[in-house]
């Protein structure tokens, strides 16, 4: 304890607390004061601002507790006998500045952690409110499109509802249509639908099964940012080569890893990548033709040698047709492995 800090002098002290920081419990203002004042030597801790804004103290009156106590410390040190101990002083006043500091990492912490309640409350409220309005489109309309991806190929089916709720609703029950829609996910007991209107989907899990229905129940809410190509894209199972030229006579050589009737997803390995927007000339192997054409570079990703591209091809008759036919039989041998699926386990013993 500092000297010269009597009884009488510590309760003085707590009772300003308690007037500056009215709505701190007790405890809390004790802990202050000892912190402040009774151990000056030893680190602050991170916390007590925290606890301290938690019982709804504002910043500016934590800030004015802490003032109050530097000065009266600085009062009682230079009253003391041994005013002269300059290095007491000055450690007294590196732990204020260390306790001010931790306010304010404190005070914007709490200040992040309210911003996120607030957004979260928001959204939420916004969410419901599209959902609110998809129930109303839904029971209006008396049907509803739901679909899965499997790799990368949308798996749709339209559906006749039989009832709508904020918790759900509920489908005919059309095994055959619903089998490959299920055998797409990966759990085999959900799918998504788009929300009307709006730039966000819901996932729905199959909740309850009888011989003429399905329940469905709402889920996540989820941006419909999947796929953003006009055409279907299949994943190349396959490995295909494909060969880049630039107007400069650059050369680059990679595989395509993904292509629907207008686009590419290739990776490859150089030194120098091309550059967005760069239009490129291409040359594949499919089917035992070689496909040639020109794309622009729509985005590339990568470093250290090891690069990832998407190319938009330009629609010249015969690479369009070569790239129709090629995405149509992988995509038929695709819904072919689905159907040999089956039923999902979800629909069988419901």
């Amino acid at each position: 304890m500092p000297s010269g800090l009597t009884k009488a002098t510590k309760e003085q002290l707590i009772g300003k607390l308690k007037q500056v920081l009215s709505r701190a419990s007790d405890v809390v203002v004790e802990e202050l004061l000892e912190s402040v004042l009774m151990k000056p030597g030893a680190p602050p801790s991170d916390t007590l601002a925290e606890r301290l804004l938690n019982e709804k103290c504002t910043p500016n009156e934590i800030h004015m507790a802490l003032i109050y106590c530097r000065n009266a410390l600085l009062m009682i040190q230079m009253q003391s006998p041994d005013n002269q101990d300059f290095q007491t002083l000055n450690r007294l006043l590196i732990h204020y500045d260390r306790m001010t500091s931790f306010l304010v990492q404190a005070t914007e912490k709490k200040h992040e952690q309210t911003w996120k309640v607030l957004q979260a409350e928001f959204l939420k409220e916004g969410h419901a409110h599209l959902l609110e309005r998809a129930i109303s489109h839904w029971s209006r309309k008396k049907e509803i499109t739901l679909y899965n991806y499997y790799r990368e190929i949308p798996v749709s089916v339209l559906t006749k509802l039989v009832h709508t709720g904020r918790d759900g609703f509920v489908i005919e029950m059309k095994k055959n249509d619903l089998a490959p829609l299920l055998s797409a996910s990966n759990d085999g007991i959900s799918a998504y639908t788009r929300l009307p209107d709006s730039e966000l989907s819901i996932q729905l899990f199959a909740h309850e099964v009888t011989r003429n229905t399905l329940h469905w129940r709402y889920g996540e809410f989820l941006p419909l940012s999947r796929e953003k190509r006009r055409d279907v894209r299949v994943q190349s199972s396959t490995l295909i080569y494909i060969s880049l030229d630039d107007p400069e006579q650059q050369h680059w050589h990679g595989t395509v890893m993904d292509l629907s009737a207008s686009g590419l997803g290739i990776s490859f390995k150089c030194d120098k990548p091309f550059q967005v927007g760069d239009i490129l000339e291409f040359s594949v192997i499919l089917r035992g033709n070689q496909v040639t054409g020109k794309g622009a570079a729509c985005w590339v990703h990568g470093g250290k040698g090891h690069y990832r591209a998407g190319l938009d091809i330009e629609h010249e008759q015969e690479s369009f047709t070569h790239f129709n036919n090629e995405v149509t039989r992988r995509e038929k041998n695709l819904m072919g492995e689905l159907k040999l699926k089956g039923v999902p386990d979800c629909l069988i013993t419901g």
